[in-house]
């Protein structure tokens, strides 16, 4: 049981790591930078919803990043042909609900497979996603994308969003959304909801024996995990003023599965360290040499051997070892 010293711990340092994430864009003023922390934070939620398959439903989908673009064109094709001037609020519900959509019925199909199957389909998915973006040219704007999107406005204050305008804006709307997806993911995944996904990920054909619909969990951790993805997509539209194929192609799902893997898999918060951590020495690395994928690729590949559970199993392991030295008994 965590001692009362345990618990104002933990709230301590969760309102240092509040007070440090508002304060960030006046600590960095560079935008360069505050774009990136924006980045990370997109990237940090992308992931997460990864961990939702991977961590707590044993499901591993290797094109996940396609949800995440399935999003960013909903908004590129509603503000480039419908509304230019529509409310971030109103396409982040649009974002959000043409990825559910979408993927009920494709999560129907794939639940009802697992393990290697269920990889392989999300990989077939994927794949056919992109080549839709990449050939309806007319729609999609193919290879090039959908270019000089206009920058939704907050009502309160009309603060308009994306790096070319405000990118303190931008990141303060991405924080907010991370954050609450966050806190409604950790609320799930702890309910009965969540005890019943880690059951299935442990012994399926235990879960289904004692009565549970295997199926229709696996299709509401699906759900949730889709869902995430898809404001990560809004926000990445917003970000960046444009969508391009590249959101939804391999290289894109296989940098989001390296991120929850570096950050820790089955803890939510971890996959943001693996997403900071991975795009921050992406870019270092990329400022040095152009062939910056194979160097990047090494030191993944180092990380992942010598911390098999992630950063955050790192640090779980360093505070476990502290808290055996501080309750063993002196001499």
């Amino acid at each position: 049981m965590p001692s009362p010293g345990g618990h104002a711990l933990r709230y301590g340092g969760a309102a240092a790591l509040a007070v440090a994430l508002v304060a960030l864009p006046f600590a960095i003023p560079n935008q360069f930078y505050q774009r990136l922390a924006t980045e990370i934070l997109i990237y940090g939620l992308l992931a997460m919803s990864l961990d939702v398959l991977l961590g707590f439903t044993g499901l591993l989908s290797f094109m996940h990043a396609s949800y995440m673009g399935i999003a960013a064109y909903t908004v590129g094709l509603y503000l480039k042909f419908v509304d230019p001037s529509a409310s971030p609020w109103l396409l982040l519900a649009l974002g959000v609900g043409a990825t559910a959509l979408i993927a009920l019925p494709v999560g129907w199909l794939q639940v009802r497979t697992g393990g290697f199957a269920f990889a392989l389909l999300s990989i077939a998915f994927g794949m056919m996603y992109y080549t839709v973006v990449w050939k309806a040219r007319n729609v999609t704007g193919g290879d090039d994308g959908l270019i000089g999107l206009a920058s939704p406005v907050i009502g309160f204050g009309g603060w308009a969003l994306g790096t070319t305008k405000n990118p303190v804006t931008m990141y303060y709307f991405a924080l907010v959304v991370a954050v609450a997806c966050f806190l409604l993911t950790r609320r799930i995944i702890r309910s009965p909801f969540g005890a019943v996904l880690e059951s299935i990920r442990e012994n399926e054909e235990r879960a289904a024996f004692v009565g549970f619909n295997v199926h229709r969990y696996k299709l509401g951790g699906w759900m949730l995990a889709c869902t995430l993805a898809g404001a990560a997509g809004v926000l990445s539209a917003f970000q960046n003023g444009f969508v391009s194929p590249t959101l939804m192609d391999a290289n894109a799902g296989g940098g989001v599965l390296m991120m929850v893997l570096l950050g820790g898999v089955g803890t939510l918060w971890g996959p943001y360290i693996g997403a900071g951590v991975f795009i921050f020495v992406q870019d270092y690395i990329s400022e040095l040499t152009e062939h910056w994928m194979i160097f990047l690729g090494g030191v993944v590949i180092l990380l992942v051997l010598f911390m098999p559970e992630g950063i955050a199993g790192l640090r779980q392991r360093l505070a476990g070892t502290s808290w055996q030295r501080s309750s063993a008994p002196s001499s």
